[in-house]
């Protein structure tokens, strides 16, 4: 295995001439040109540029959400005290998280890829970036990169990215809107967490269809939820640590019934885990979906079914939050949930926020076309 140069834990030097190739040359006396400056530093240099404690919550975050922006990246962490700025007030500046992942860039810890049709950078974890990532006491064991990736899906994982941070954010984002201030990136979980803890209980399931057995995935997670259900009022399981056992849960599923068209298997592009300090056994987490292009009518009555049916007894969600681009989406999920009669904006149950930037405008899907010479 190739080895890697260590930038966590040492500073390097500009090379310098050996000290036998210098010209050694005698000291002026006093009261001669010269005296008192002495002799030049055989180790003088400017130290290189190194990952500090500060930079590894940017490959943190980086490695959970590839092809964020600069911007989600400036989102996560207030500005620092410098020298010149001995009282830093607010988020940490675009221009400087840019820095910063330019940085990182030039140690080959992160990946970045600009949109030719936006003008948009995006930026992943390296495979150095998970190795210094994961120096820094960060597993990243849901971690990704960008690399395959189509440009079709680029814009929608940036933006899952964008919300992640604006959740994350100490500028407490949400506190009007749903009442949830900054949360911690352990409650952030990834559309590849969910998977990660999915596949396998998947694999079996095919197995058992391939058998000719029952491979109902709503059916064996209403299962396992009773299971876990039980398990708390045993006493066995703290009602705050279910989604931590058992990260299975936060994919949906309705039991496949006769005549009712739910989602067999629905997964959400986060989860924001906010049971912490729960005891009882409502659950106050959120159900995040970033929505960029409107579905259809069918499609969204079975979401909002199984949405409904799934906050009807919020053991593992209470409410779901769609983040979208213009009214259309927003519009259609009213009209579904007044033709199911399924109540879920009147309960609250359901909510609609425009994705927006940090300084609060609407963000736009640019679809500008960059042709060749002009």
């Amino acid at each position: 295995m190739a080895n890697i140069p260590n930038f966590l834990e040492e500073e390097d030097y500009d090379e310098q001439p050996p000290a036998a190739e210098m010209t050694e040359t005698t000291a002026p006396k006093f009261g001669e040109p010269g005296f008192g400056k002495g002799k030049s530093n055989p180790r003088k240099g400017t130290p290189r540029a190194r990952i500090t404690e500060a930079d590894s919550s940017f490959l943190r975050f980086a490695g959970m959400f590839p092809c964020a922006d600069a911007e989600a990246f400036s989102m996560l962490r207030n500005s620092q005290a410098t020298n010149l700025n001995p009282v830093p007030g607010g988020l940490l500046s675009i221009r400087g998280a840019e820095a910063i992942l330019r940085k990182l860039h030039r140690l080959e810890a992160i990946d970045r890829f600009r949109h030719a049709g936006t003008g948009i950078t995006s930026y992943g974890l390296s495979r150095n970036g998970f190795g210094y990532a994961r120096g820094y006491g960060h597993a990243l064991e849901h971690g990704a990169t960008m690399n395959g990736i189509s440009l079709e899906r680029l814009s929608h994982y940036r933006l899952i990215a964008h919300v992640a941070a604006l959740f994350a954010s100490p500028a407490g984002f949400f506190e009007d809107s749903l009442g949830v201030g900054p949360v911690s990136l352990d409650q952030v979980i990834t559309e590849h967490a969910m998977r990660g803890a999915f596949d396998p209980v998947k694999q079996g399931l095919d197995q058992r269809r391939k058998e000719g057995k029952t491979s109902d995935f709503g059916a064996w997670r209403k299962t396992k939820l009773s299971q876990a259900i039980e398990a708390m009022k045993a006493g066995k399981l703290a009602p705050a640590d279910l989604i931590e056992a058992h990260p299975v849960l936060l994919t949906l599923g309705m039991p496949k019934i006769e005549g009712v068209k739910g989602k067999a298997i629905y997964q959400p592009d986060l989860a924001i885990n906010l049971d912490q300090s729960r005891t009882g056994a409502k659950s106050n987490s959120l159900l995040v979906e970033i929505e960029l292009t409107r579905k259809s009518f069918e499609a969204y009555d079975a979401i909002l079914r199984t949405i409904k049916a799934e906050t009807d007894q919020p053991y593992v969600y209470s409410r779901a939050v769609y983040f979208t681009i213009g009214n259309s989406v927003g519009n259609l999920l009213r009209k579904v949930d007044a033709a199911g009669d399924y109540g879920l904006f009147a309960s609250g149950r359901l909510t609609v926020l425009p994705i927006t930037h940090r300084d609060g405008t609407p963000v736009q899907l640019s679809r500008r076309i960059v042709v060749e010479g002009r």
